[in-house]
């Protein structure tokens, strides 16, 4: 009996040993693998700059972008925002040979490079964490596309007025940049939405100045059409600063002329104006006739813009100004003062009348 109990008692001692040693040799062997490791959000971006870098085509960087607008929604918010801010602080980037194109909203609908679609996302993620990187891209000239987007999302967070000092000044420092004027970028050509999104009259010097470049219409053009927006959204303002410096226009009184055409004359503000400048001694008449033709301008050029919105006018409210408009006109046709420019007041006349009718 007793060794029957000492048997057993080893049995139960060798098995012990025996585990023992396959547990021990369990962990000093190499584990099965399950399957490759899937590569984080970091390397995920790394790896599409890399396979943008090795095709020169769009359709292909749209397909790669197109991934990357979808893997990203997948993240947490907070994932997603850390890893574009990896990637843009390490200064990986890589050309897309698409044109940089604004949609509905202001957002991106193509981006030129990596860069400024990580930029362009990471405002939609963290709007905060896109104003601070904002100021990083803004205290380098990386590239004029960059900046168009770093001045939207600075603007789209930073409200204070010191803020709005910083953007208008940043605005003003890119469009003088002399190589990204001389080239201008689809970037750098819609940037000229800031001036009016801060409205004021602080920009139109700088906007004036760019919109005399007979050498570079593709800026000239640009200011020209941010002056316009701006008399549109001030009209009172901007047309009292445009009479009041005579040299702000001087070699585009023609163009003065459209702006001056858009006034509405039911305004106090803005008939007070416009009287002052039809009444203006240096008031040549090819710009006067040019005002009196336009008159009342109602151009309008809608678009898709980084920070603001653009939308064609009801026309409700422009009858009523037309009916007060020729109220004005017939009070200067018998104002003496008015005595030489009654041939112009005639064609305002003429084409209000129509537009009353309608």
């Amino acid at each position: 009996m007793a060794i029957s109990r000492r048997y057993k008692i080893l049995i139960i001692v060798c098995g012990l040993v025996l585990v023992g040693i396959a547990a021990w040799r369990f962990v000093q062997s190499p584990r099965p693998l399950v399957g490759p490791k899937r590569p984080n959000a970091r390397e995920q971006l790394e790896q599409a700059a890399e396979a943008l870098k090795k095709t020169p085509d769009p359709g292909a960087a749209e397909r790669k972008l197109t991934e990357l607008r979808t893997l990203l929604p997948t993240l947490p918010a907070d994932a997603a925002a850390t890893a574009i801010r990896d990637t843009l602080q390490s200064n990986i980037d890589s050309p897309t040979h698409l044109d940089f194109t604004v949609g509905p909203g202001g957002a991106l609908e193509r981006a030129s490079s990596l860069r400024v679609f990580l930029l362009d996302y990471l405002a939609q993620v963290d709007p905060a964490a896109a104003a601070a990187e904002a100021e990083k891209v803004l205290s380098r000239k990386s590239s004029p596309d960059e900046w168009a987007i770093a001045l939207r999302n600075y603007a789209r967070v930073r409200e204070t007025p010191e803020d709005r000092t910083f953007l208008g000044r940043k605005f003003e420092e890119m469009v003088r940049h002399e190589e990204w004027q001389k080239s201008p970028s689809a970037g750098f050509l819609q940037a000229f939405d800031v001036p009016v999104f801060l409205g004021g009259t602080e920009l139109v010097p700088t906007l004036t100045d760019l919109l005399k470049k007979k050498d570079n219409q593709a800026v000239a053009h640009a200011a020209y059409l941010a002056l316009d927006r701006l008399v549109l959204k001030e009209p009172a303002a901007m047309l009292t600063e445009l009479q009041r410096d005579p040299e702000l226009m001087r070699g585009r009184e023609i163009t003065r002329a459209n702006y001056f055409a858009r006034a509405n004359l039911s305004d106090v503000q803005q008939k007070a104006v416009v009287e002052t400048y039809l009444l203006d001694p240096a008031r040549l008449p090819a710009e006067l006739n040019t005002f009196a033709k336009l008159y009342p301008n109602r151009n309008l050029m809608v678009s898709y813009n980084l920070l603001t919105t653009a939308s064609p006018p009801d026309p409700a409210p422009q009858i009523s100004r037309d009916r007060s408009a020729l109220g004005v006109l017939s009070d200067w046709m018998d104002d003496p003062r008015f005595t030489k420019l009654k041939p112009q007041l005639e064609t305002m006349k003429a084409r209000l009348e129509v537009f009353v009718k309608r």
